[in-house]
């Protein structure tokens, strides 16, 4: 009888990590998601030349420029969403203190009155105030050589940073406070198709974007040019890989170098994954579907944005009346932010269908 228990107990605790390790892992296909169309309206502003990425602090938009816009230009630029009225702009080009050469990525910030921004260039994050005049940030924190390979990177609980190397066995990595490493989270798998291909290579195969939510200690990496998102639930550590609809490989050449592998794609491969944004109910990921040759033709990159759920069910598929790179959520107003890639780029507006609000 005792035997005869003890076996139930294993197979219920072999069943459950089947079952779990099956969660963990899902196929999509564009089926699985309802289509629902949106218009938007557009906001033009003159002194705004080349948008490459949003956030939202306190009401205030938050739009930086790319990184090859002329020196002489602000690196960023505040929006009163509120009245669609131009407030300030930010950030003063340089490599001194205080000074940054770009503004990759807006961060989630705790403080208010104030927002923080990746400088990729220059590797250190930099704290913005949002009621001063001043071009110049109020602190910026230099990484240390143990995050000096990061491509990108977000606040953890407790002060903790989480972020993407450029190439590694692992697909994020933790550090505390001083920077030092403190977790690994994540490990490439070698690809069936790909057999040959060494894990730090699927890597770079397998790069894009990284963005989090340290309130609901959630993060996604999504691939640029691959169908796969990646949820990382930071309280579970869970890491649920959704794969789809397509589940090829691109066409590419790995190159080695002094400075480290690279791959070299066709101009005109699939761009797939654009951006993330999270709410308290969904998951939003703008989906390109379009390369970069179509793109320099047509000006459009991405008319869609998958809706998923916090772990990783396909919902929606917003139809976009407009082409967009980069996407922001505002829960306050029930809109979604996107940049425009037309010849005057913008910021296109549209409401969160009711559907979703329900």
């Amino acid at each position: 009888m005792n035997r005869f228990i003890l076996l139930l107990l294993l197979f219920a605790l072999v069943s459950c990590g089947k079952n779990s390790e099956e969660e963990n892992y899902r196929t999509i296909k564009k089926e699985d998601f309802r289509e629902i169309s949106v218009t938007s309206e557009k906001h033009y502003f003159e002194v705004i030349i080349n948008p490459s990425d949003i956030g939202l602090s306190q009401g205030k938009l938050l739009i930086a420029e790319a990184w090859r816009v002329p020196e002489e230009f602000p690196r960023m630029h505040l929006i009163n969403s509120s009245n669609w009225t131009y407030d300030k702009p930010k950030g003063k080009h340089g490599q001194g203190p205080l000074e940054i050469t770009d503004a990759a990525q807006f961060l989630y910030s705790p403080d208010l009155g104030f927002f923080w921004i990746y400088n990729m260039n220059r590797r250190k994050l930099v704290e913005f105030s949002i009621n001063d005049t001043s071009l110049l940030a109020t602190k910026d924190w230099k990484f240390p050589e143990p995050m000096m390979d990061l491509w990108f990177v977000e606040f953890g609980p407790d002060g903790h940073y989480l972020g993407v190397p450029r190439e590694g066995e692992n697909k994020i990595l933790e550090f505390d406070p001083k920077g030092n490493l403190i977790g690994k989270y994540g490990e490439f798998e070698v690809l069936e198709d790909r057999p040959d291909l060494t894990k730090l290579q699927i890597s770079l195969l397998e790069d894009g974007w990284f963005k989090g939510d340290p309130t609901r200690g959630l993060y996604v990496r999504a691939c640029l040019r691959r169908d796969i998102l990646e949820i990382f639930d930071y309280k579970t550590k869970d890491l649920i890989r959704i794969m789809g609809p397509d589940t090829s490989l691109p066409e590419f050449q790995y190159l080695e170098s002094e400075l480290g592998g690279t791959m070299m794609y066709d101009r005109n491969v699939t761009y797939r994954y654009r951006d993330i944004a999270f709410t308290d109910d969904y998951i939003f990921a703008l989906y390109a579907g379009h390369g970069q040759l179509d793109f320099n033709e047509t000006g459009i990159m991405a008319e869609q944005i998958w809706v998923f759920d916090h772990k990783g069910k396909p919902l929606y598929n917003l139809k976009l009346d407009r082409s967009i790179i980069q996407i922001l959520v505002n829960e306050q107003t029930n809109e979604i932010y996107g940049l425009t890639t037309d010849e005057n780029p913008g910021i296109a507006v549209f409401q969160i269908p009711e559907e979703l609000l329900r």
